[in-house]
């Protein structure tokens, strides 16, 4: 059975009804629960199952039998481990019901449904006793319910009711216990996707003024999450060393604080400017602290190779648990070897931070709200490519050059400030077309701090106000979009307006082209490639029952921040579709076959993936959503950090050699908003 479910569509901007299966939320639910790489990661695999085979001889070498507790089993694998590994008893609880029904049937598969006992609930809800869901209480805890910011899935309210109803006093956790570090840095580069900076052009002379109540802003407290061993190593400069700031103990010992604030002095390594925390978190797996697993970036890692090449290249890789940017609520100017403070905040889900020099003066250390709205209404993508000077210094010169006396510009895109920056640039009225409430209050703040006396926002645009206009401009980067086709707004847009606009008018963008190509991802292929066997044990019902759910609720192809995620080009990257601004048709639509590359190369290269980018042309001129520099085929590929791109991952790796063609249809309906894209190889 199908239901009508309302979407937004990101190019038209309105809400439409689409025809979805009527269990599409269920679905989506189970494919976001993989294929991701939690289970791919070995080295998480490898020490959970040995700090459970040291916990269980433990037991046993105390005369008790090893009664273990599952806390969110998921597809069974810990306590498949536990059974290999001599458990007594095992307990396990997974909320999710088709993930538990999945469990049961994976246990079945794998010879241990008799062993283990599944129980669909949260552990909040098991009940000890003879007629409870356990008869006893356990005395072994294993369970994985970590995040980013360690303790942001609840972790804390998790152990401590575990502690208190399920467990005995004496028990074994699996992991014993966790220690958050946090390091401070100034880095002008990430700082960027934060603050938003004033805006020049090429002369460096200043066109806009970024409003002082944004520049004060506290921001917000809520946490970026990246993968910093890719962030180049000279974007940053560490102003301390690695600071362990907060000590979990799972085990019980001791209760876990859920709110806490802590002021640690250290001696500033270097001198700058403190911007930002860079935090990251070790669990002890094992009562004895010999079993450490670790999600530093590679400057600090314990197994990093520092000698290698790519030192980030020889730790594991994961992107369930990344490493987390927390941004100051205040700069501060430091110098070296003087001692200042780390203020490091917790509450029950999350964390702040605070850098204290004893001159700057603070009420409290609350929680960051932002009040200037940018936080709020824009991503932290959005803020980076809004200060990506490289790019506007282009749109602005070619701004410059387009405008004539007493020009009439109209914005298709508020979420942007191109055309604030025609007003100081010498046209007589702006129009800008903006219906986000949040949007026109920031373009409003920013008004009022230019003093611009000609801009007028608009949420709908009249006939008159089209007659009038000799300009039509606008940043093909909306604020609303995900993937690089949806910034085809502008496109849709002009279409829609074109026949009332005078011939003469000056479009700015001058056309758009989408690019793809072959490549060879590093490790992200691993959030949707199946498991197959996982340390030996049998996951094909999982991978078939997120395969079919996948095919109900996600699209072949999603959008990626791909400088997080290495690839090397496998392909000559080509041209799939162009649409030219200023001839603009109702559809546009190209299919066709490509040769893998153009080189007479047979040796045989692994392909996972296609990238797929836009390039948007100002005055001739190319301006790349994609890669920095153009890829060579063999080669390691630089992306713009300031957009995402789209990519499709293969559900397995194709070898594939330079004869070998792949082959794409592409269609652009401008009066419905609606893109396809397929791209697949040729049988």
């Amino acid at each position: 059975m199908q239901v009508f479910t309302q979407k937004r569509n990101p190019i038209t901007g309105g809400t439409e009804w689409d025809v979805q299966h009527e269990d599409y939320d269920y679905h989506q639910e189970i494919a976001r629960s993989a294929f991701a790489d939690m289970l791919h990661d070995t080295e998480r695999n490898k020490k959970y199952q040995r700090a459970l085979q040291l916990a269980i001889e433990k037991m046993h070498n105390l005369g008790k039998k090893a009664n273990v507790l599952d806390i969110g089993t998921g597809t069974g694998l810990l306590s498949i481990m536990a059974a290999r590994s001599g458990a007594d008893s095992i307990t396990a609880c997974e909320a999710f019901k088709p993930m538990a029904e999945c469990c049961i049937k994976i246990l079945e598969r794998n010879g241990v449904k008799h062993k283990i006992t599944v129980i669909p609930k949260r552990s909040t809800e098991l009940i000890v006793g003879e007629d409870g869901d356990m008869k006893e209480k356990a005395n072994i805890l294993v369970t994985e319910v970590f995040d980013t910011e360690l303790i942001g899935e609840g972790a804390i309210s998790t152990f401590s009711h575990a502690h208190k109803f399920l467990l005995e006093e004496d028990c074994i956790v699996i992991p014993d216990s966790a220690v958050i570090y946090a390091q401070v840095v100034e880095c002008p580069a990430l700082q960027k996707w934060n603050k938003l900076n004033d805006l020049a052009d090429e002369d460096l002379q200043l066109i806009l003024r970024t409003p002082q109540k944004m520049k004060d802003c506290a921001g917000t407290a809520a946490v970026h999450d990246l993968q910093l061993s890719q962030l180049p190593r000279q974007a940053f400069k560490e102003l301390s060393d690695q600071i362990p700031i907060f000590y979990y103990d799972w085990s019980g010992r001791s209760p876990i604080d859920k709110n806490r604030t802590v002021k640690q002095q250290f001696v500033v390594t270097n001198t700058g400017i403190a911007q930002i925390v860079f935090m990251w978190w070790e669990l002890n797996m094992d009562t004895e602290g010999k079993i450490c697993l670790s999600c530093a970036p590679w400057w600090a890692h314990p197994d990093a190779n520092l000698s290698c090449e790519r030192p980030q290249d020889s730790i594991p890789w994961r992107d369930h648990w990344m490493q987390a940017v927390y941004y100051l609520p205040k700069e501060i100017t430091v110098q070296k070897g003087s001692e200042i403070s780390l203020v490091s905040c917790q509450d029950e889900y999350s964390l702040w931070f605070y850098v204290d020099d004893g001159k700057t003066i603070y009420k409290n250390y609350k929680r960051p709200i932002c009040e200037c709205g940018v936080h709020m209404a824009l991503s932290r993508t959005h803020v980076s490519y809004l200060n990506d000077g490289r790019r506007s210094k282009k749109y602005l010169a070619q701004l410059r050059e387009d405008l004539p006396k007493n020009a009439v510009v109209l914005d298709l895109n508020g979420s942007s400030f191109i055309g604030l920056a025609s007003s100081k640039m010498g046209a007589k009225t702006v129009y800008v077309l903006e219906n986000s409430n949040l949007n026109v209050s920031i373009l409003n703040d920013y008004i009022k701090e230019n003093d611009l006396q000609n801009v007028e926002i608009i949420s709908e645009v009249t006939d008159d106000i089209l007659h009038s206009v000799t300009n039509v401009i606008g940043d093909p980067n909306f604020s609303s979009a995900i993937l690089p086709w949806e910034n085809l707004k502008i496109a849709y847009l002009l279409y829609k307006y074109r026949s009332k606009l005078r011939d003469s008018v000056v479009i700015m963008p001058d056309c758009c082209e989408f690019w793809a190509m072959p490549v060879e991802f590093q490790d992200l292929h691993k959030i949707r490639i199946p498991l197959n066997k996982c340390e030996g044990i049998d996951m094909t019902i999982f991978d078939n029952l997120v395969e079919s759910s996948r095919i109900i609720s996600d699209a072949d192809i999603e959008a990626q921040p791909l400088w997080e995620y290495p690839c090397i080009c496998r392909g000559e990257a080509r041209k799939i579709i162009e649409v030219n601004m200023s001839d603009l048709k109702p559809t546009i639509a190209c299919d066709g076959a490509y040769k893998v590359s153009d080189n007479e190369d047979n040796d045989s290269k692994p392909v996972n993936g296609f990238a797929i980018w836009s390039v948007w042309r100002v005055g001739g001129k190319p301006i790349s959503s994609g890669p920095i520099d153009w890829p060579n085929v063999g080669q390691r590929v630089e992306w713009d950090m300031h957009t995402r791109q789209a990519v499709k991952i293969f559900k397995k790796t194709c070898s594939i050699n330079s004869s070998d063609k792949w082959n794409y249809q592409v269609a652009c309906d401008l009066k419905t908003g609606e893109f396809s894209l397929n791209i697949n190889w040729e049988q």
